[in-house]
């Protein structure tokens, strides 16, 4: 069996670290306290079956699922912490407010210098591949950031869309003329609006949460199909 690593703690990171745990094994390193937290993706699915390859009915019921016109609103951080124990269930190791220090790759192996974690000290993983996931994830706390640059490909950056969603009382959708990108009704009495940069518009109760993030994909892209689609393709070429 080989090493893998991934870091960052996005539904892409979740899911290749279950499909990749059943033959390797495999460490998700994360920045933060807590995968998924906070929450910086839209709650969105367009088809129930993509959940339905990873998620027993019981635990899609969960996630208080309701479907809107483009697809299916749910809740997404129940999503980010279930996906985590089923990780943690195959035996992946979660490695929670780690922080990759260096980056050295060799011919045969990819050595990783990390900070905090299990140990809350300074570390060292000897892997066979390591996946650099941490662009789909939420901006570190106060500003901390894995040194990974020069392990990124540097000569084909990619494009950098940013998103700022709010989370509100269903009953407050605005009527007004600026429509969200996004809109999530959701069933737990909440709705998400996501739009292209922050809007003008307030509820009249204010926002209970706002979430927001900055990813190589536009918020009509942003579907949790996309990041297990992608995930899987991230898998498969381990076998190419």
């Amino acid at each position: 069996m080989s090493d893998i690593v991934i870091v960052g703690g996005s539904i892409e990171g979740l899911i290749l670290s279950i499909l990749c745990a059943k033959e390797h094994n495999v460490t998700l390193i994360d920045i933060h306290p807590e995968i998924g937290f906070p929450c910086f993706i839209p709650g969105w699915v367009e088809r129930r079956e993509s959940l339905q390859k990873y998620l027993g009915e019981g635990e899609i019921t969960h996630l208080k699922i309701l479907q809107n016109p483009n697809g299916f609103a749910l809740r997404g951080e129940w999503l980010f912490k279930i996906l985590t124990i089923k990780a943690a269930q195959l035996g992946v190791q979660v490695l929670l407010r780690c922080r990759v220090t260096n980056v050295e790759q060799s011919s045969s192996q990819t050595t990783i210098s990390t900070i905090g974690g299990n140990n809350n000290g300074d570390g060292v993983i000897t892997c066979d591949k390591m996946f650099d996931l941490t662009e789909y994830t939420a901006q570190a706390p106060g500003k901390l950031q894995h040194s990974i640059m020069e392990f990124k490909d540097q000569t084909n950056p990619k494009p950098s869309f940013y998103h700022w969603g709010g989370l509100a009382l269903s009953q407050e959708r605005p009527n007004t003329t600026v429509e969200p990108t996004l809109q999530l009704i959701r069933d737990d009495a909440l709705c998400e609006f996501w739009y292209d940069e922050k809007p003008v518009w307030m509820p009249k109760n204010g926002w209970i949460e706002i979430m927001q993030n900055e990813t190589p994909r536009a918020l009509t892209d942003m579907s949790i199909d996309n990041s297990i689609t992608h995930a899987e393709s991230l898998f498969e070429s381990l076998n190419h």
